[in-house]
């Protein structure tokens, strides 16, 4: 048999098996009924739940629904870098003091490579893309680290500052200003 026919005629066996299986439900089928065990006893069937679709009527004498407050965050202990994340940490610091910014890159990844959720570490690379002018990506950066750093008013003051300088640095001064605020306000906590 040429090698076509073989391929059409597997073709045709398996589009004919797939017309065989049952279409797709959308909702999933109830459970099929239980069948007692021989020798189980009574079977009690419990009707199934009646489930109101009329709005329920309110109540006209009772107390105004009560409102719930919003709890605080907790505070949380503020961020802070491993050993090895501090080193080339330090190490970047150096690298962009002396102009050497992918140098600092480099040490910054290996850092986030340690450390991937550490706030403090995206807030330093956040500097140094404002020092590579890279200002809409400090942005982003500084919100990572605003997002990362819930309940730690320090860090995220420190998030804030770093959005602010990005903001203004493109222009974006009333936008800066209040994240300036925002800045200030979580370093008085």
């Amino acid at each position: 048999m040429p090698p076509f026919l073989r391929f059409l005629t597997a073709f045709v066996l398996l589009a004919s098996a797939g017309c065989s299986l049952a279409p797709f439900q959308a909702e999933p089928s109830s459970p099929p009924p239980r069948t007692p065990a021989a020798g189980s006893g009574p079977v009690i069937s419990e009707p199934p739940p009646v489930i109101s679709t009329l709005p329920a009527e309110p109540d006209v004498q009772g107390p105004a629904p009560s409102v719930p407050v919003p709890r605080e965050r907790p505070k949380v202990a503020p961020a802070t870098l491993s050993p090895a994340s501090s080193a080339l940490v330090n190490l970047a610091q150096t690298q962009r003091k002396k102009g050497d910014l992918p140098g600092a890159a480099t040490s910054l990844d290996r850092a986030l490579r340690i450390e991937p959720s550490n706030p403090l570490l995206w807030i330093e690379m956040g500097r140094l893309r404002m020092d590579q002018r890279n200002y809409s990506q400090a942005e982003a950066m500084g919100r990572k680290a605003l997002a990362m750093s819930v309940g730690d008013s320090r860090t995220q003051a420190s998030a804030w500052q770093l959005i602010a300088d990005s903001l203004q640095a493109r222009g974006k001064n009333p936008q800066a200003q209040e994240a300036l605020d925002k800045a200030n306000e979580l370093s008085e906590k």
